[in-house]
């Protein structure tokens, strides 16, 4: 076991040794989808990082042909599910009701969606990494959506670079190419910049390398560095706690910093990004966003953009025929 284990390890025990009775009880929060924090938010996490799937208990027989990465097994299923949805619906629909009964999937005791579940492969069989691959353009082309969370809120993109426990950026760019969004927040409020700042070891060379390249993946595919958890914390504030210690991953945000403000509103506010049309603020006439249909920039960026903004409770968006109501 490595030293930044072991202080992993550590830390998770003083965790449940200072846990409280507070807020509502784990099968309560497991029936919600809200944001938690304080005590809540601890409660649900001592959960998904203690629990682990155990294939040979939790994968049924789908599960365990995603896992060894049996296509023809997971083709002729997915097409049995088509033939089934054809009986009573079209074509078109039939190939739509199957994908979602395919989104809908969740296996183990932390409910893993089926991209998850390939991300979680990919580790425990690395011999059949070309297969999950595969699995995961059939999925895509299918058109699975790639945004379903697990019971802690967090995605497959969000885990396949967060570093803990995997590294996988081929992964994480097919993902991202077919929608997935590098700032989702999970159920704790968190995006996934949280879990790669937190180095536990910052000696171990090893962990700081995967670290920094993880977090400059997400700051170059749109990541925003200020977006806080339920409890306040930004990914901002803990890379400047730890600038004595690991300062190549404060010396990358303040990069992006210059790169996005020598953009200025040519890009999304939130998340840098100007290859697409962008709307904009209704009120301040300034800042600038994706379109909600493609990603949650403008929610996402309010409780930092209230503060700037003239606006007194309802931002609207040029070009956009829906109020945003705060």
């Amino acid at each position: 076991m490595s030293r930044n284990e072991m202080m992993m390890r550590r830390l998770g025990q003083l965790a449940r040794e200072h846990a409280t009775d507070e807020g509502r009880s784990l099968e309560e929060l497991k029936k919600t989808k809200e944001i938690l924090k304080g005590a809540e938010s601890q409660r649900l996490r001592r959960f998904c990082t203690s629990e682990r799937m155990v294939p040979g208990r939790d994968l049924d027989e789908l599960g365990k042909a995603i896992l060894m990465g049996d296509f023809d097994y997971v083709s002729l299923d997915f097409s049995r599910r088509i033939a089934e949805q054809m009986m009573t619906l079209g074509r078109e629909k039939a190939f739509s009701a199957a994908a979602e009964q395919y989104y809908n999937l969740r296996w183990g005791p932390t409910e893993t969606p089926i991209y998850n579940l390939l991300g979680l492969a990919m580790q425990l069989v690395p011999s059949q990494k070309e297969a999950h691959f595969q699995l995961a353009r059939l999925f895509i082309k299918a058109k699975v959506p790639v945004d379903g969370t697990d019971l802690s809120g967090t995605t497959a993109l969000s885990h396949c670079f967060s570093t803990k426990p995997s590294f996988e950026l081929e992964y994480a760019q097919l993902l991202y190419d077919a929608g997935g969004d590098v700032n989702h927040r999970n159920r704790y409020g968190g995006i996934v910049a949280e879990e790669i700042i937190k180095i536990y070891d910052h000696h171990d060379r090893e962990v700081v390398r995967k670290a920094t390249a993880a977090l400059e993946w997400f700051l170059n595919h749109g990541g925003n560095v200020d977006i806080a958890d339920g409890d306040g914390y930004t990914p901002r504030d803990m890379c400047k706690r730890l600038a004595g210690r690991v300062p190549a991953l404060l010396s990358l945000v303040e990069k992006e910093d210059e790169k996005r403000k020598a953009k200025g509103n040519s890009c999304c506010s939130l998340c840098g990004r100007d290859e697409e049309k962008l709307l904009t603020c209704g009120k301040c006439k300034k800042a600038k966003y994706c379109a909600p249909s493609s990603r949650a920039c403008q929610k996402l960026d309010w409780p930092k953009h209230k503060k700037e903004c003239k606006a007194s409770g309802i931002v609207i968006l040029c070009d956009f025929q829906a109020s945003f109501h705060i």
